[in-house]
């Protein structure tokens, strides 16, 4: 996520103040903030406005999608257990024979050792490859809003809240079908040929938060298959709503930074928690 990443930024039209989406959620004595977040960031994306960070630090709690543990070691050996398996076929012979050829290009591009990804679980192969090409795109999670988000909640000693544990999280795709992982996998193949192009527009989009830009560009992999979408993105985001239903009946201000993709399409967060009686409202 580090290699195109000077000139990826000097293309991205940068609008003149960042403004990504931020909604309001709140009643008589407890306010929530909704951030929509990219986890990945070309390094030097100048994002943290009075606009977002005056909410941040005003907040008593910040909520995540998970709380990352910051020694990397640990989150791969969970991945590693979750993701990887012996016996399994060659990921070649889990593409159509008329896609082998994309996937042999993508693999030679992404730099990532055939044996391994052999050895991957579907689900996760698909992600490796879509990481590898994020890294060749310029983007890196270490700039990403999360990874910022958390390190300066730490800094302040201001708690954080995750979500989901990372063990959930994967269970997510590890709980999907070979079919639907399958569909993950030809859907990233789609998308390498425009990669850096894909990069650069959807950090446009959602610096200038343009939710209809984000959810075009995550409809592309997650609409592949009901299934893909219901389990990322619909029963998630139910999940969630109900939790922020929970946290309104208690006083307080807290701070909810999750995957943009979260909060735009038909299925996003905000339209569920109306849908719960909830007055959402976007701040401009």
């Amino acid at each position: 996520m580090r290699i195109l990443v000077a000139l990826l930024f000097t293309l991205i039209a940068v609008p003149a103040l960042a403004a990504p989406g931020l909604w309001r959620v709140s009643n008589a004595d407890t306010e929530v903030w909704l951030f929509g977040t990219l986890h990945e960031l070309p390094p030097g994306t100048v994002w943290q406005e009075p606009r977002v960070m005056d909410r941040f630090k005003a907040a008593d709690t910040l909520v995540v999608e998970v709380d990352l543990p910051e020694d990397p070691y640990v989150l791969a050996g969970t991945m590693r257990a979750i993701g990887v398996r012996n016996g399994l076929p060659p990921l070649a012979q889990r593409v159509p024979p008329e896609r082998r050829a994309a996937l042999a290009k993508a693999i030679s591009t992404g730099r990532i050792p055939v044996d391994a990804l052999d050895r991957m679980k579907t689900w996760m192969a698909a992600i490796s490859l879509s990481d590898a090409f994020s890294t060749r795109a310029g983007l890196s999670p270490e700039a990403g809003v999360d990874t910022t988000l958390m390190a300066a909640a730490r800094a302040a000693k201001k708690p954080i809240v995750g979500l989901e544990t990372i063990t959930e999280q994967l269970g997510f795709f590890d709980g999907l079908s070979e079919s639907d992982q399958r569909a993950l996998l030809l859907a990233m193949l789609d998308d390498t040929s425009n990669a850096d192009d894909d990069a650069k527009l959807l950090v446009k989009a959602w610096l200038g938060g343009d939710t209809a830009g984000i959810a075009a560009d995550y409809e592309k992999e997650l609409r592949t298959t009901p299934e893909l979408l219901a389990t990322l993105v619909s029963r998630r985001n139910a999940r969630w709503a109900d939790w922020i239903v929970g946290v309104m009946k208690r006083p307080g201000k807290v701070f909810i930074a999750v995957g943009a993709g979260h909060l735009a399409g038909p299925d996003n967060l905000q339209s569920m928690l109306e849908a719960r009686g909830l007055k959402v409202e976007r701040i401009p």
